[in-house]
């Protein structure tokens, strides 16, 4: 049996939908009857589950995802980000279950820019994370405490930590639906164009998820995107383009809008490693935009 947190999330949504085509069992919580952050609650919780179920997998969707509340919320943040996913390696070590979770190319600094726009270069699992954000850090922080878990000597589970980028799919409000719901409200719209990765649709984040728990890939950290590289204006026209918008798409730099948070200018993810290990070509950020417009009807 599967058990997922964050279920009614972009990435939860499309587990719960693969699942369903594949016929793999499982239970889907989400904050409203889980609280995560309550370490021993979620350690009940979950033990039981295993008594009556059988735990064999965990996936953890669930995340605090606002960038800029973070830097003013920075408990809540960590408990999340950091503790959460921590506390639920160990707890799925104990039970002998595998274990996923997600992080961000928000970890690095985005000083890569030497390699702008070059889709085969990008940061590699192994590069050395500089966190510029609170969000940032905790994710960071959550990679940290998961990663000693792998490497306790007593742990049996497989366990992997997905680092992602600019996720969309159904769920909750996205890029992709707030670009379509301000070309409504504007005939001018300012996106910027100094913050590049790659989009990704959560339905095959979900998918290249569960073939490395499928075909029990070793433990450690993977990144996956889709395949291109792309700053927000660039995503942003595309959309666009698809809805035929009659308007004015305008190039900003990040610094005209006066976040609280800072993110990395460059943050594009190298996949080289998921796709040698399942042997799977991974579509690019335009055709998973097409495939989202088409599926949930746009």
């Amino acid at each position: 049996m599967k058990l997922i947190f964050g279920a009614n999330g972009q990435l939860g949504t499309d587990f719960k939908e693969l699942f369903d085509s594949i016929g793999e069992k499982y239970i889907a919580t989400d904050r409203d009857e889980v609280d995560i952050t309550n370490g021993d609650f979620l350690r009940a919780y979950i033990k039981t589950m295993h008594q009556n179920y059988k735990i064999d997998t965990i996936i953890n969707c669930a995340a605090y995802n606002d960038v800029d509340k973070a830097e003013t919320e920075k408990e809540l943040c960590y408990k999340v980000n950091a503790e959460a996913p921590a506390n639920l390696a160990i707890i799925a070590s104990e039970i002998g279950a595998t274990y996923i979770t997600y992080s961000t190319d928000f970890v690095f600094n985005g000083l890569l820019e030497g390699y702008l726009y070059n889709e085969n270069i990008g940061y590699i699992e192994e590069d050395e994370p500089h966190p510029l954000s609170t969000y940032a850090k905790a994710k960071y922080e959550g990679e940290l405490l998961v990663s000693q878990v792998i490497e306790n000597p007593e742990n049996t589970s497989k366990i992997y930590i997905i680092r992602t980028s600019w996720v969309f799919g159904k769920g909750n409000k996205n890029f992709v639906d707030k670009i379509i719901e301000w070309s409504k409200e504007k005939n001018e719209l300012k996106i910027v164009d100094d913050q590049i990765s790659s989009p990704t649709y959560s339905k095959d984040l979900a998918f290249f998820s569960w073939e490395l728990i499928r075909k029990g890939c070793e433990s450690g950290i993977y990144h996956f995107t889709n395949d291109g590289i792309a700053s927000k204006y660039d995503q942003a026209k595309y959309i666009l383009e698809k809805i035929l918008w009659k308007g004015n798409l305008i190039r900003v730099k990040s610094e005209e809008f006066n976040l609280l948070a800072e993110r990395p200018k460059f943050s594009k993810l190298s996949c080289k490693k998921i796709k040698e290990k399942l042997g799977i070509s991974i579509p690019d950020w335009k055709n998973a935009i097409d495939r989202y417009f088409k599926e949930s009807n746009k």
